[in-house]
Formats: C-alpha cells, sequence, structure tokens
C-alpha cells in the first residue's frame, strides 16, 4: 500500500471515530451545536443539510476531506519523519484546527464564525485531538510491515 493510500486510510478511520464522537454528543449529550458535517454542508451550502439523505452526503463528504488531511500528512511525514508520529500528527489536527477556526472567522461564514459555548468548543477540540491520535496511530499500524 503506498503512503496516499495509508494516508485517506488513516484519514477516513479517524475522521469516523472522530464523527462518532461529536454525533454523540451533538444528539445524546447536547454539549456541541455544530456538527463536523454541518462544516461541510454549509462550507458547500450556507446552510445546515435539511434532509436525512443530505445529512448522510454531508458526512460522507466530510470523510473524505478527513481522508485527504490524511494523504496530506502522510506526505509531510517524507519531511519531517516519522519519529514522534503521534504527537506530530495530534500537533498536525491541532494546527487544522486552529487554522480552520480562523478562517471561517475572519471570513464570518454564517453559523461557522462566532462564539459557540466553551463546554462545545471543549469537546469539538477533544474530537480534533482524537482524529489526530488515531490518525498518527493508524498510520503506525500501517506502515508495519507485514507478517506471513
Amino acid at each position: 500500500m503506498d503512503r496516499t493510500l495509508r494516508g485517506l486510510l488513516a484519514g477516513i478511520i479517524a475522521g469516523i471515530a472522530m464523527n462518532v464522537w461529536n454525533l454523540l454528543d451533538y444528539h445524546f449529550f447536547h454539549i456541541t451545536q455544530i456538527r463536523f458535517l454541518d462544516w461541510a454542508a454549509i462550507l458547500l451550502t450556507w446552510s445546515k443539510p435539511p434532509s436525512a439523505i443530505e445529512t448522510v452526503i454531508h458526512l460522507l463528504i466530510h470523510l473524505l476531506w478527513d481522508g485527504f488531511l490524511g494523504i496530506m500528512f502522510a506526505h509531510l511525514l517524507v519531511l519531517i519523519s516519522s519519529r514522534g508520529l503521534i504527537i506530530k500528527s495530534t500537533i498536525y489536527s491541532l494546527m487544522l484546527w486552529f487554522s480552520f477556526k480562523i478562517i471561517v472567522n475572519l471570513y464570518r461564514v454564517p453559523v461557522l464564525s462566532g462564539s459557540q459555548p466553551f463546554p462545545g468548543a471543549m469537546s469539538n477540540l477533544l474530537a480534533v485531538i482524537l482524529w489526530g491520535i488515531l490518525l498518527g496511530l493508524v498510520l503506525k499500524k500501517l506502515d508495519e510491515p507485514a507478517e506471513d
């Protein structure tokens, strides 16, 4: 399996876990006010998905985006080495989260910009950290040579 496919797979697997956390938080614990799939929907259509089928479509789009970000990190490892992989992947996820928050606030993207209550912001941050840790763990596992 090449670096691109490993990054895609790792990003999607980590994205599934991140979205499970986020959806549980949104629907059951009611801590956060916006789902990560809403980010995809709002950036593409300027509104939250109104139907179940659109919600699923935007969730799949978000998972593909997570895969793309995983590919970027897998290729970045060529430049920075894979030593301390999990710490580096976690820092990468935090940098992405911070960058995306800055961009939507600078451009005042409806629903995404502005303030979210502190507990929701912290829950989303924990989900992003989970994505980063799992990205590193899955990449590390996929980089191991196969045993016969």
